[in-house]
Protein backbone atom coordinates (compact mmCIF):
# COMPACT_ATOMS: atom_id res chain seq x y z
CA UNK A 1 0.00 0.00 0.00
CA UNK A 2 1.75 3.64 -0.99
CA UNK A 3 0.29 6.68 0.76
CA UNK A 4 0.84 10.52 2.04
CA UNK A 5 0.43 11.42 5.71
CA UNK A 6 1.87 14.05 7.91
CA UNK A 7 5.57 13.38 9.72
CA UNK A 8 5.67 13.34 13.15
CA UNK A 9 9.21 15.00 13.73
CA UNK A 10 8.67 13.69 17.53
CA UNK A 11 9.23 10.60 16.67
CA UNK A 12 12.96 9.85 16.18
CA UNK A 13 13.10 6.84 14.58
CA UNK A 14 10.18 8.66 11.79
CA UNK A 15 11.80 11.13 11.53
CA UNK A 16 15.38 9.72 10.95
CA UNK A 17 14.05 7.40 7.90
CA UNK A 18 12.46 10.42 6.55
CA UNK A 19 15.51 12.85 6.56
CA UNK A 20 17.68 9.31 4.95
CA UNK A 21 15.35 9.37 2.34
CA UNK A 22 15.68 13.19 1.99
CA UNK A 23 19.74 13.16 1.93
CA UNK A 24 20.01 10.64 -0.49
CA UNK A 25 17.28 12.60 -3.20
CA UNK A 26 19.01 16.01 -2.39
CA UNK A 27 22.75 14.72 -2.31
CA UNK A 28 22.16 12.75 -5.82
CA UNK A 29 24.17 13.57 -8.63
CA UNK A 30 25.22 16.72 -6.88
CA UNK A 31 28.79 16.86 -5.97
CA UNK A 32 28.14 20.59 -4.20
CA UNK A 33 24.61 19.67 -2.50
CA UNK A 34 23.84 21.49 1.02
CA UNK A 35 21.57 19.39 2.41
CA UNK A 36 20.69 20.48 5.96
CA UNK A 37 21.97 17.65 8.56
CA UNK A 38 19.30 15.53 10.81
CA UNK A 39 19.66 18.11 13.78
CA UNK A 40 18.86 20.71 11.87
CA UNK A 41 15.92 19.26 10.84
CA UNK A 42 14.50 18.13 13.93
CA UNK A 43 14.99 21.54 15.37
CA UNK A 44 13.20 23.19 12.45
CA UNK A 45 10.31 20.82 12.70
CA UNK A 46 9.92 20.99 16.19
CA UNK A 47 10.76 25.02 17.10
CA UNK A 48 8.05 27.21 17.44
CA UNK A 49 7.90 30.00 15.02
CA UNK A 50 5.92 32.57 14.47
CA UNK A 51 6.71 33.42 10.60
CA UNK A 52 6.41 30.43 9.40
CA UNK A 53 5.00 27.29 9.45
CA UNK A 54 6.84 24.27 8.22
CA UNK A 55 4.44 20.91 6.91
CA UNK A 56 6.53 18.22 6.48
CA UNK A 57 5.19 14.91 4.60
CA UNK A 58 6.33 11.51 3.42
CA UNK A 59 5.63 9.12 0.90
CA UNK A 60 5.35 5.44 2.04
CA UNK A 61 5.31 2.05 0.56
CA UNK A 62 4.52 -0.54 2.24
CA UNK A 63 5.65 1.08 5.41
CA UNK A 64 9.20 2.44 3.70
CA UNK A 65 10.10 6.03 2.83
CA UNK A 66 10.42 6.39 -0.64
CA UNK A 67 9.49 9.97 -0.84
CA UNK A 68 9.46 13.36 1.50
CA UNK A 69 8.06 16.35 0.76
CA UNK A 70 8.13 19.92 2.80
CA UNK A 71 5.99 23.00 2.50
CA UNK A 72 6.67 26.05 3.80
CA UNK A 73 3.64 28.87 4.44
CA UNK A 74 4.89 32.36 5.86
CA UNK A 75 2.23 33.27 7.90
CA UNK A 76 3.19 37.41 8.80
CA UNK A 77 3.50 38.59 5.19
CA UNK A 78 3.40 36.95 1.88
CA UNK A 79 0.47 35.20 2.16
CA UNK A 80 -0.32 34.63 -1.26
CA UNK A 81 2.72 32.21 -1.60
CA UNK A 82 3.45 28.39 -0.72
CA UNK A 83 6.97 27.16 -1.24
CA UNK A 84 7.54 23.49 -1.48
CA UNK A 85 9.98 20.49 -2.53
CA UNK A 86 9.27 16.61 -3.60
CA UNK A 87 11.74 14.66 -2.96
CA UNK A 88 12.19 10.86 -4.39
CA UNK A 89 14.69 8.41 -3.36
CA UNK A 90 16.93 7.51 -6.17
CA UNK A 91 15.84 3.84 -6.08
CA UNK A 92 12.54 4.89 -6.56
CA UNK A 93 12.61 7.55 -9.13
CA UNK A 94 9.87 7.13 -11.86
CA UNK A 95 7.35 5.12 -10.35
CA UNK A 96 5.05 8.32 -10.22
CA UNK A 97 5.87 8.93 -5.40
CA UNK A 98 7.29 12.80 -7.30
CA UNK A 99 4.26 13.53 -8.62
CA UNK A 100 1.76 12.59 -6.30
CA UNK A 101 4.15 14.63 -3.64
CA UNK A 102 3.83 17.76 -5.36
CA UNK A 103 0.16 17.57 -6.18
CA UNK A 104 -0.39 16.62 -2.51
CA UNK A 105 1.47 19.92 -1.37
CA UNK A 106 0.18 21.70 -3.87
CA UNK A 107 -3.38 20.65 -2.98
CA UNK A 108 -2.84 21.56 0.66
CA UNK A 109 -1.15 24.93 -0.69
CA UNK A 110 -5.10 25.87 -2.28
CA UNK A 111 -6.46 24.64 1.04
CA UNK A 112 -4.59 27.60 2.60
CA UNK A 113 -5.45 29.85 0.29
CA UNK A 114 -2.11 30.37 -1.80
CA UNK A 115 -2.28 31.90 -5.22
CA UNK A 116 1.07 31.39 -6.31
CA UNK A 117 3.48 27.97 -5.35
CA UNK A 118 7.05 27.85 -5.60
CA UNK A 119 9.42 25.34 -5.65
CA UNK A 120 13.20 24.81 -6.61
CA UNK A 121 15.32 22.54 -8.56
CA UNK A 122 19.27 21.86 -8.60
CA UNK A 123 20.94 21.66 -11.61
CA UNK A 124 24.54 21.75 -13.02
CA UNK A 125 26.07 25.07 -13.49
CA UNK A 126 26.50 25.06 -17.77
CA UNK A 127 22.72 24.60 -17.75
CA UNK A 128 20.69 27.09 -19.43
CA UNK A 129 19.05 29.73 -17.25
CA UNK A 130 15.41 27.88 -16.39
CA UNK A 131 17.36 24.41 -16.49
CA UNK A 132 16.35 22.96 -19.55
CA UNK A 133 16.65 19.45 -20.27
CA UNK A 134 17.92 18.69 -16.44
CA UNK A 135 15.44 15.90 -15.35
CA UNK A 136 13.85 17.98 -12.46
CA UNK A 137 13.45 20.67 -14.02
CA UNK A 138 11.60 19.14 -16.85
CA UNK A 139 9.68 17.32 -14.17
CA UNK A 140 8.60 20.56 -12.77
CA UNK A 141 7.53 22.46 -16.32
CA UNK A 142 5.82 19.23 -17.52
CA UNK A 143 3.58 20.17 -14.57
CA UNK A 144 2.87 23.70 -15.01
CA UNK A 145 5.93 25.49 -13.35
CA UNK A 146 7.68 28.15 -14.95
CA UNK A 147 10.87 30.28 -14.35
CA UNK A 148 10.84 32.64 -11.70
CA UNK A 149 14.15 33.65 -11.08
CA UNK A 150 17.65 31.59 -11.94
CA UNK A 151 20.99 31.74 -9.62
CA UNK A 152 24.24 30.61 -9.03
CA UNK A 153 25.63 28.71 -6.04
CA UNK A 154 29.57 29.97 -5.42
CA UNK A 155 32.35 28.15 -2.88
CA UNK A 156 35.49 30.13 -1.36
CA UNK A 157 37.27 27.04 -0.59
CA UNK A 158 38.76 27.58 2.96
CA UNK A 159 41.18 28.99 4.90
CA UNK A 160 40.36 32.13 2.98
CA UNK A 161 43.53 34.19 2.16
CA UNK A 162 43.77 36.34 4.80
CA UNK A 163 46.46 38.88 2.92
CA UNK A 164 43.89 39.29 -0.13
CA UNK A 165 40.62 39.75 1.91
CA UNK A 166 42.67 42.47 4.29
CA UNK A 167 44.07 44.26 1.02
CA UNK A 168 40.17 44.37 -0.24
CA UNK A 169 38.77 45.50 3.02
CA UNK A 170 41.82 48.52 3.23
CA UNK A 171 40.78 49.46 0.00
CA UNK A 172 37.48 49.75 0.75
CA UNK A 173 38.11 51.77 4.15
CA UNK A 174 38.55 55.30 2.38
CA UNK A 175 35.26 55.36 1.13
CA UNK A 176 33.65 54.50 4.56
CA UNK A 177 35.17 56.15 7.29
CA UNK A 178 32.34 57.86 8.39
CA UNK A 179 30.75 54.19 9.00
CA UNK A 180 31.44 52.06 12.62
CA UNK A 181 31.86 48.53 11.61
CA UNK A 182 30.31 46.18 14.54
CA UNK A 183 29.96 42.61 14.87
CA UNK A 184 28.47 39.84 17.35
CA UNK A 185 27.66 36.16 17.32
CA UNK A 186 24.24 34.87 18.14
CA UNK A 187 21.33 37.29 19.36
CA UNK A 188 21.08 40.21 17.97
CA UNK A 189 21.63 42.85 20.65
CA UNK A 190 18.71 44.24 22.37
CA UNK A 191 19.40 47.91 21.28
CA UNK A 192 18.99 47.41 17.90
CA UNK A 193 16.60 44.31 17.53
CA UNK A 194 14.50 46.54 16.16
CA UNK A 195 15.78 48.23 13.18
CA UNK A 196 17.86 45.24 12.13
CA UNK A 197 14.71 43.23 12.06
CA UNK A 198 13.62 45.55 9.53
CA UNK A 199 16.68 46.05 7.77
CA UNK A 200 16.76 42.21 6.99
CA UNK A 201 12.98 42.17 5.77
CA UNK A 202 13.58 44.63 3.05
CA UNK A 203 15.96 41.74 1.54
CA UNK A 204 12.83 40.24 0.12
CA UNK A 205 11.83 43.43 -1.61
CA UNK A 206 15.67 45.20 -2.17
CA UNK A 207 17.58 41.86 -3.57
CA UNK A 208 16.75 41.16 -7.23
CA UNK A 209 13.51 39.33 -7.34
CA UNK A 210 11.89 36.98 -10.66
CA UNK A 211 8.05 36.80 -11.73
CA UNK A 212 6.87 36.02 -8.49
CA UNK A 213 5.40 39.60 -6.86
CA UNK A 214 6.72 39.19 -2.86
CA UNK A 215 5.96 41.56 -0.19
CA UNK A 216 8.76 43.03 2.24
CA UNK A 217 8.96 40.38 5.29
CA UNK A 218 8.10 40.94 8.42
CA UNK A 219 10.39 40.67 11.49
CA UNK A 220 9.68 42.10 14.55
CA UNK A 221 10.87 40.90 17.53
CA UNK A 222 8.87 38.08 18.74
CA UNK A 223 9.69 36.73 15.06
CA UNK A 224 13.35 37.28 15.68
CA UNK A 225 13.72 35.61 19.06
CA UNK A 226 11.41 32.93 18.11
CA UNK A 227 13.35 32.25 15.17
CA UNK A 228 16.78 32.54 16.66
CA UNK A 229 15.41 29.90 19.75
CA UNK A 230 15.33 27.47 17.02
CA UNK A 231 18.23 28.37 15.36
CA UNK A 232 20.41 27.80 18.12
CA UNK A 233 18.53 24.23 19.02
CA UNK A 234 19.56 23.49 15.39
CA UNK A 235 23.47 23.73 16.13
CA UNK A 236 23.77 27.03 14.23
CA UNK A 237 26.12 29.98 14.90
CA UNK A 238 25.32 33.31 12.99
CA UNK A 239 28.80 36.02 12.96
CA UNK A 240 27.19 39.23 11.71
CA UNK A 241 29.25 42.33 10.99
CA UNK A 242 27.04 45.27 10.43
CA UNK A 243 28.17 49.02 9.43
CA UNK A 244 26.21 52.03 11.75
CA UNK A 245 26.49 55.61 9.64
CA UNK A 246 27.36 58.51 11.94
CA UNK A 247 24.03 59.06 12.84
CA UNK A 248 23.28 55.83 14.42
CA UNK A 249 20.85 54.53 11.47
CA UNK A 250 22.04 50.68 10.29
CA UNK A 251 23.28 50.98 6.65
CA UNK A 252 24.14 47.61 5.74
CA UNK A 253 24.60 43.81 7.24
CA UNK A 254 26.37 40.36 6.39
CA UNK A 255 25.59 37.06 8.03
CA UNK A 256 27.64 34.01 8.08
CA UNK A 257 26.08 30.95 9.12
CA UNK A 258 28.62 27.91 10.83
CA UNK A 259 26.73 24.71 11.47
CA UNK A 260 28.15 22.56 14.21
CA UNK A 261 26.67 19.50 12.68
CA UNK A 262 27.69 20.13 8.97
CA UNK A 263 31.41 20.15 9.83
CA UNK A 264 33.10 20.92 6.46
CA UNK A 265 30.59 24.27 5.24
CA UNK A 266 30.23 27.71 5.88
CA UNK A 267 27.25 29.37 4.67
CA UNK A 268 26.81 33.12 3.67
CA UNK A 269 23.51 34.46 4.32
CA UNK A 270 21.88 37.71 3.42
CA UNK A 271 24.41 41.12 2.62
CA UNK A 272 22.56 44.42 1.91
CA UNK A 273 23.41 48.05 1.90
CA UNK A 274 20.07 50.21 1.72
CA UNK A 275 19.54 52.22 -1.01
CA UNK A 276 20.72 55.80 0.94
CA UNK A 277 24.16 54.30 1.76
CA UNK A 278 25.34 52.55 -1.24
CA UNK A 279 28.62 53.67 -2.83
CA UNK A 280 30.27 53.72 0.30
CA UNK A 281 31.93 50.02 -0.57
CA UNK A 282 30.20 48.78 2.68
CA UNK A 283 29.44 45.36 0.50
CA UNK A 284 32.51 44.74 0.42
CA UNK A 285 33.71 46.35 3.72
CA UNK A 286 31.24 44.15 6.17
CA UNK A 287 31.68 40.83 3.99
CA UNK A 288 35.27 41.27 3.84
CA UNK A 289 35.26 42.09 7.88
CA UNK A 290 33.10 39.06 9.10
CA UNK A 291 35.58 37.20 6.22
CA UNK A 292 38.86 37.60 8.22
CA UNK A 293 36.71 37.27 11.68
CA UNK A 294 35.45 33.79 10.84
CA UNK A 295 38.94 32.84 9.67
CA UNK A 296 39.77 33.82 13.84
CA UNK A 297 37.08 32.03 14.87
CA UNK A 298 36.27 29.06 12.52
CA UNK A 299 39.96 27.57 10.93
CA UNK A 300 39.01 24.18 10.57
CA UNK A 301 36.54 24.81 8.00
CA UNK A 302 36.42 23.92 3.92
CA UNK A 303 34.36 25.39 1.87
CA UNK A 304 32.13 28.72 2.16
CA UNK A 305 28.93 28.72 0.20
CA UNK A 306 27.03 31.51 -1.39
CA UNK A 307 24.00 31.79 -3.76
CA UNK A 308 23.17 34.83 -5.64
CA UNK A 309 20.40 35.59 -8.11
CA UNK A 310 22.31 35.80 -11.59
CA UNK A 311 21.26 38.80 -12.18
CA UNK A 312 22.91 40.92 -9.04
CA UNK A 313 25.77 41.58 -11.05
CA UNK A 314 26.94 44.00 -7.81
CA UNK A 315 27.32 41.34 -5.60
CA UNK A 316 28.69 38.51 -7.70
CA UNK A 317 31.12 41.06 -8.41
CA UNK A 318 32.03 41.77 -4.39
CA UNK A 319 32.09 37.76 -4.33
CA UNK A 320 34.00 36.99 -7.18
CA UNK A 321 36.52 39.79 -5.78
CA UNK A 322 37.00 37.51 -2.74
CA UNK A 323 37.07 34.34 -4.58
CA UNK A 324 34.50 32.44 -5.08
CA UNK A 325 33.79 30.22 -7.74
CA UNK A 326 30.44 28.92 -9.39
CA UNK A 327 29.76 25.48 -8.83
CA UNK A 328 26.03 24.57 -9.60
CA UNK A 329 22.66 26.74 -10.65
CA UNK A 330 19.72 26.87 -8.36
CA UNK A 331 16.27 27.44 -10.52
CA UNK A 332 13.10 28.86 -9.10
CA UNK A 333 10.17 28.03 -10.17
CA UNK A 334 6.46 28.89 -9.93
CA UNK A 335 2.79 27.72 -10.53
CA UNK A 336 -0.18 29.43 -10.09
CA UNK A 337 -2.75 28.36 -8.02
CA UNK A 338 -6.77 28.20 -9.08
Amino acid sequence: MTDIRPLDASDAEALAAWHATYLAADTHQRQHATPWMLEEMRADFLGTRTGEEFLPFGRYDEGRVVGCGLLVLPLKDNRHVASGTAWTHPDHRGQGHGSAMLEHLVGIAEKRGRSTFTTEVAVPHDSPEDGAGHPDADFARRRGFTLDISNVVRVLDLPVDVDHVQRLADEAEPFHRDYTLRQFTGRIPDDIVVEFGELIGSLMTEAPSGAVAKEREILDVERIRSDEAVFEASGRTKYTTVAVAADGELAAYTELVVPRYDPGHVYQWGTLVTPGHRGHRLGMATKAHNLLWLAQQEPGRTALVTTNAEVNRHMIAVNEALGFRPVERLVELHRTLA
